[in-house]
């Protein structure tokens, strides 16, 4: 019986192939620098807790998610157990370390505003100093940290509560925000140009003389992202009403966030740009990472022009604003959107159909408003409890931004979301973006058997043959694009259909 199709338009392992001669040839002239993953420390790590094991409630997030876990009613929409949690800043070190396992050159983190500015005027010197450890282990695995300095949750200490708990105004509405956010960057960055606080965090980690003094020289970060997705502090938190502030509908503050979320990325440049060049750092680079989906459909190109084109524009403005962009992309969605035949859907609720293709698209449009101008994929993924289709999507998607480089798109590199199962927000624990569980990077790498494959070793194969492009790794490449997509087919076709 021939197999059901249930997802068009995708049969690139029929017309396309790594291992050519022409993808080759693309790869070994390095156009793609840096492959890796990305999460955010809020998610990662959920909870801080003071010296007598109590949980710290210093950010909007962590306040939701404490009310969920005492089952009172919460912005965190599924039941969360404590015990699941991640727990990065314990296993930092596994997480670096399987991060180089799988051929990685670029780890992504983020800071957290309320975690380090908890009360106002106050700046956790101590917890900045674990993040500086984490930098320092990055760069001992031979790889490149991109560090995010917003990344949403916003202080306790902005916010406005109702008597009912729930959150009444958020963080971005205060109208010292600024104030505060502006004290947040600048103690953040004079931390990173100091060379003896960094000397001091370095040598409690054990690190030696020589490995000190090549930071102080070059520098922690090279790579910074100043506002992850603006478009998620606006949409879901003032239109949707799912992140907080929980506000639906609220067009009268998207505006005036917005403005604050630029003058905010604005404050971050220059403050990068300004301090660490006292620590040598030859070049730091700032870009905003933008959540772009592929909008199709008869207003497809209006919803664009709004959306991902018009808040782009409100911070790249001249081209000037930033050094990179940065674009983020999940999912397509069709403007209006009839039908659900022939497309895909993954299991994030809020997430539309899963397009590989769309990355292409959206790449050809970013890099058409600035030309020239070297782009990095932040962020894409796909939630999948199983991970039977993610090894092909992942590959699929990776096959899309080769051609795009084919194209000259200045791709300088690729981030997937995420190596580790990590609290996705309002979805809590039960969305699984990452390739590992926490309890997994204790022990060595599970291969798999013979005619499957899993996300790890699909990813693994993509930073090899990118980062050490030869006519085996791609080879290796295409073998796993070709057993991803027979194991994506036979996941979607029931058994009972299948010849």
């Amino acid at each position: 019986m021939e197999k059901k199709v249930l997802f068009s338009g995708e049969t690139a392992s029929q017309d396309f192939d790594f291992s050519s001669a022409e993808v080759l040839e693309l790869l070994k002239r390095k156009p793609i620098e840096f492959i890796g993953t990305a999460t955010s420390d809020f998610q990662a790590d959920p909870f801080t807790y003071d010296e007598d094991g109590k949980p710290l409630i210093t950010n909007d997030w962590e306040y939701e998610l404490h009310k969920n876990l005492e089952g009172k009613e919460s912005g965190i929409q599924i039941q969360q157990i404590r015990e699941e949690l991640p727990n990065f800043f314990t296993h930092k070190q596994l997480y670096v370390k399987r991060s180089l396992e799988i051929g990685q050159n670029m780890f992504r983190f983020s800071l957290d505003f309320g975690r380090l500015c908890p009360k106002e005027g106050s700046f956790n010197r101590a917890l900045m100093a674990e993040y500086v450890k984490v930098l320092a282990h990055i760069k001992a695995h031979g790889q490149e940290p991109m560090l995010t300095i917003y990344h949403w949750p916003m202080p306790c200490f902005l916010i406005k509560t109702a008597n009912d708990g729930a959150i009444e105004t958020g963080g971005w509405e205060n109208p010292e925000v600024i104030k505060h956010f502006r004290f947040y960057v600048e103690s953040v960055v004079n931390y990173l140009a100091d060379e003896t606080e960094i000397r001091r965090a370095l040598v409690e980690e054990s690190f030696d003389k020589k490995f000190c003094d090549k930071i102080i020289a070059g520098g922690l970060v090279q790579y910074f992202i100043s506002v992850n997705e603006p478009e998620s502090v606006l949409l879901p938190g003032y239109l949707a009403g799912v992140f907080p502030p929980y506000k639906k509908w609220r067009m009268d503050l998207i505006m005036k966030v917005l403005n604050r979320l630029v003058e905010a990325h604005d404050i971050t440049f220059h403050a990068i740009k300004d301090s660490l060049w006292k620590m040598g750092n030859p070049s730091p680079k700032v870009g905003v990472a933008h959540a772009w989906p592929y909008f199709d459909g008869m207003l497809g190109d209006f919803a664009h022009s709004l959306i991902n084109k018009g808040i782009a524009n409100r911070f790249e403005r001249n081209g000037e604003h930033t050094d990179f962009l940065a674009m983020q992309y999940y999912f397509r969605m069709s403007v209006p959107n009839f039908t659900r035949n022939n497309k895909l859907y993954g299991e994030h609720p809020k997430f539309s159909d899963i397009y590989p293709k769309g990355i292409l698209e959206n790449l050809k449009k970013m890099s058409a408003q600035y030309p020239k101008k070297e782009v990095f994929i932040s962020e894409f993924g796909f939630s999948e409890t199983n991970d039977q289709m993610r090894p092909y999507l992942s590959m699929e998607t990776v096959r899309y931004i080769v051609e795009a480089v084919k194209q000259g798109i200045p791709i300088k590199g690729i981030l997937l979301w995420s190596m580790v199962n990590n609290m996705e927000w309002a979805w809590g624990m039960q969305q699984r973006f990452g390739l590992f569980d926490e309890h997994q990077l204790k022990v060595p790498l599970q291969y798999s058997d013979p005619g499957s494959i899993q996300g790890w070793e699909a990813w693994h194969a993509v930073a090899n043959a990118v980062t050490k492009p030869s006519p085996e790794t791609l080879k290796h490449l295409q073998n796993c694009y070709v057993t991803a997509k027979n194991q994506f087919d036979n996941t979607l076709v029931p058994k009972s259909q299948a010849s």
